[in-house]
């Protein structure tokens, strides 16, 4: 599965609703951390009022591979197709009630959330020719769900929570 988050601040009320603080997106299945994502493009300014941002993360560099209950195969075993992708996260049992993501603020400059999507291009395996089957991820972004409702973040205290976590109930 690779992930897609889009956040978007433009509706915010706060008169200044952007940060210059890093914002970290913690990945979790069944409450086991997956990977922590930054939610930044080095060269903008992300998340500032008025700003829609995407964060795409596909690939092996971005997702590795995080098998859920297939078991890995012993080293010097080979199976073609392999039981599992080379990448993404394997959620077992679908993404409801088993992901979670958390948001997590590195500064004090208070950020407003206002509303985070999140999509998944799900990797599948699919005949490739009439005997031979491979992974491939899908090429479009399935919709999972958003989260609209409002969130200080910063790490005074008198500002906001220092962390938020999404739930996929």
């Amino acid at each position: 599965m690779a992930l897609a988050l889009l956040t978007d601040i433009d509706r915010c009320l706060a008169v200044d609703a952007g940060t210059d603080s890093l914002v970290q997106a913690t990945v979790m299945r069944n409450g086991v951390d997956l990977r922590v994502l930054n939610l930044d493009y080095p060269t903008e300014d992300d998340l500032e009022r008025g700003a829609i941002r995407n964060y795409d993360y596909m690939g092996p560099t971005k997702l590795p591979r995080r098998n859920d209950q297939t078991p890995e195969l012993p080293p010097g075993i080979d199976q073609n197709p392999m039981p599992y992708p080379g990448y993404g996260f394997e959620f077992s049992n679908g993404l409801h009630g088993h992901l979670k993501i958390r948001m997590r603020i590195r500064g004090d400059d208070m950020w407003i959330k206002d509303n985070v999507e999140l999509y998944v291009r799900f990797i599948r395996q699919v005949a490739t020719s009439f005997d031979t089957l491979a992974w491939q991820e899908d090429p479009y972004w399935s919709y999972v769900a958003s989260w609209t409702q409002d969130v200080a973040l910063s790490t005074d205290s008198s500002e906001g929570f220092t962390t938020w976590t999404l739930n996929l109930n």
